[in-house]
């Protein structure tokens, strides 16, 4: 967490200005505060090299590699993201590759909701109303300072000045400001959560098996920093570049053009000499913000791990391994801080030497007898107004162009479209007294041989068909194919006569059931996992699936029943249990076709006999397509398919293939 200084009241006690007020300061404070303290985890300790890389000069190296030095994943990753901005800013310059951000801008900009829209034009008014306070609040102390040089008591100015303090105070505007920016940061939080979400959730099965879902949740997270975006520009960066450019005209006009220029002059030189500064840091906050990124996997790998670990006993090794994760993030940390802390004196100096400068031909001015002591008042009651927001400024610029950069990697993947969406003209699929027909399917994944050739069969309600076969014969490929997380490649498959091509895949997907070999549950109660399938159902209709799966008197002797919590992933689950829970859950949801990947693979012989029953119940007038690695499961069903290398090569009941003593028979002798 970087520790930004907040403005001093007394400033400048060494030279006989410790009577100074603190009111002049109130702006600069008030709307520099939330920021004194700003967490490195949303963008701030990335942000120099992301300054840097916003440079064209610095697109390749001044990124911040986020990265694992043992993660190929995390390289690959951030390779990624570089190669793509580097290939777009090649093909565009910058006004395209900026231009790509407007896709952000429905998720930012409150076209449609007045509430949002009302509070930033508050947001705006107060904005203007500060502006004017910082010129009435100096004007009247001056004001107030020239009459007590003359012996005059002011007290209508102080009383001006009383009201003016309260409304530039947090009872006044600020007020008002603060809780107008509510609605806005919600606003864009709610919008880019929500889009990112569902934009991930929507994506095809070859997104999800191929990303890491840490590095997803990290690109959704830092996305969700362009929140930020209008907020910095309307409310902070805007007014500080006004308030420069009003204090020029104002110095002008009430003193000289050479003041004038000297205060310009020194705002752009200072802001000139805090980005070149942020050049010299990039480095070490490169190498701080990489160890960060270790330690964080370090620390998440040991927790996710637990089991592991425990199993061998790791657990000295691996609190080894933080300890030195953290030791090379403090190193980096020292280096950083220490060096960025140097840096910053340096260039602060710029800040008392345009005091002095300014403070030199003001008073010289006084001399001459062209300005009055109250214009001394003046100019220390402004100086506060302006110095504070320009230094400022630039953590602002540097934090709205983390805030893009950041949004790299969300960018990229709202830019990714899925593999598998609807038809154009996609009907919603009416499962009807119909079959589903494979006809000549064939499949092969993106690289490689064919994972199915020339596949073809017909299921009938009330019909079960077991796939079996070797490891990598096609038998998990014609599941997935038929929920379409697949296209197939070739052929087709037809449910009631629609081709699953045509139809929705939200009603394709209601239509079907599944039981996987791993099912995974959430980490709520035993009911909630049940109803899941089925948010309308009742108490009872999970207690009647959960019978008919052989698992409800096994819940009912838990202490807290149906109410029991399962843990992370059903961690708290045997393996038994946690398949006649699937078994319980596809029940519930009373789909016209049921999918099963071996569902009793996990559980004693006794409990595999009354899941068998309960799939006798799940089979009438269902189509079930069953995955069977042990064959005595399938022994009754009416078509057993035998896949070898993508093809059919054997299929009829239990009985016609052992007599044929084919692949079969090979696979029911060696189980």
């Amino acid at each position: 967490m970087e520790l930004v200084k907040p403005p001093m009241t007394h400033r400048f006690t060494g030279g006989g200005y410790a009577w100074l007020p603190k009111i002049s300061l109130h702006s600069a404070y008030h709307r520099t505060k939330n920021i004194f303290w700003r967490s490195p985890g949303k963008g701030s300790q990335d942000t120099d090299p992301l300054l840097e890389a916003a440079l064209p000069s610095t697109t390749e190296d001044g990124y911040v590699k986020i990265i694992d030095d043992n993660s190929d994943s995390d390289s690959d990753e951030d390779q990624e993201v570089k190669d793509a901005r580097t290939e777009r800013l090649r093909e565009t310059g910058w006004l395209g590759y900026l231009k790509d951000f407007t896709i952000f801008l429905p998720y930012v900009i409150p076209h449609r909701d007045l509430k949002v829209q009302l509070c930033l034009l508050i947001c705006i008014v107060t904005l203007i109303l500060e502006r004017i306070l910082h010129v009435a609040i100096p004007y009247t102390l001056g004001v107030i300072a020239d009459k007590v040089t003359t012996g005059v008591a002011p007290i209508r100015e102080l009383l001006i000045f009383l009201a003016l303090d309260v409304i530039n105070a947090e009872s006044g505007l600020i007020f008002v400001q603060d809780l107008s920016k509510i609605p806005i940061k919600q606003f864009s939080y709610k919008s880019l959560t929500n889009a990112a979400f569902n934009h991930v959730m929507g994506q095809s099965i070859d997104f999800h098996s191929t990303q890491d879902s840490a590095e997803v949740m990290k690109a959704v997270e830092q996305g969700g920093a362009l929140g930020n975006v209008l907020e910095s520009v309307v409310i902070d960066i805007a007014p500080t570049l006004i308030d420069v450019i009003v204090a020029c005209v104002i110095f002008h006009q009430k003193f000289n053009s050479t003041v004038a220029m000297v205060l310009l002059g020194a705002s752009i030189a200072y802001l000139v000499a805090e980005v070149s500064s942020t050049r010299l840091t990039t480095d070490d906050r490169r190498h701080l913000t990489k160890a960060e990124r270790a330690e964080t996997r370090k620390m998440h790998q040991a927790i996710q791990g637990w089991q592991t670990i425990t199993y061998f006993n790791q657990f000295q090794r691996e609190a080894q391994t933080l300890s030195n994760a953290v030791a090379k993030h403090m190193t980096a940390e020292t280096r950083f801080v220490a060096r960025q802390a140097l840096i910053k004196a340096l260039v602060e100096l710029v800040v008392p030497t345009t005091f002095f400068a300014l403070a030199y031909l003001i008073l010289q001015r006084i001399a001459a007898g062209t300005a009055s002591p109250g214009d001394f008042v003046f100019f220390l009651t402004y100086w506060d107004s302006i110095i504070y927001p320009l230094k400022f400024l630039t953590n602002h610029v540097r934090w709205l162009v983390s805030d893009f950069v950041d949004a790299e990697r969300l960018l990229l993947l709202l830019k990714t479209k899925p593999s598998i969406v609807d038809a154009p003209e996609a009907y919603p699929l009416t499962v009807r007294e119909g079959e589903v027909r494979f006809d000549q399917v064939s499949f092969k994944y993106k690289e490689g041989r064919y994972a199915l050739q020339n596949v073809s069969f017909t299921a009938s309600p009330g019909q079960t068909i077991a796939l079996v076969g070797e490891t990598g014969a096609g038998k998990s490929s014609i599941l997935k194919l038929l929920l379409r997380l697949h296209d197939l490649t070739a052929g087709s498959i037809v449910i009631s006569k629609q081709d699953i091509r045509d139809v929705t895949l939200s009603s394709l997907r209601d239509a079907v059931s599944v039981v996987p070999q791993t099912p995974m549950f959430f980490n709520t109660s035993i009911m909630e996992n049940v109803r899941y399938a089925r948010s309308t159902a009742t108490d009872e209709d999970v207690h009647e699936a959960c019978r008919a799966a052989a698992i409800h008197a096994t819940i009912m002797r838990y202490p807290d029943g149906y109410n029991t919590q399962v843990g992370e992933r059903g961690v708290k689950l045997s393996g038994g249990e946690a398949q006649r829970l699937a078994i319980a859950r596809a029940l519930l949801k009373d789909a016209p076709i049921v999918l099963l990947d071996e569902a009793t693979s996990a559980v004693d012989t006794v409990t595999e006999g009354k899941i068998k029953r309960a799939l006798e119940k799940l089979r009438q007038g269902r189509i079930v397509i069953v995955i069977a690695h042990r064959l005595s499961t399938i022994v009754d069903a009416d078509q057993i398919l035998v896949l070898h290398e993508g093809k059919i090569v054997e299929k009829g009941r239990h009985e016609e293939l052992c007599e044929s003593k084919g692949r079969y028979w090979e696979l029911w002798e060696q189980s």
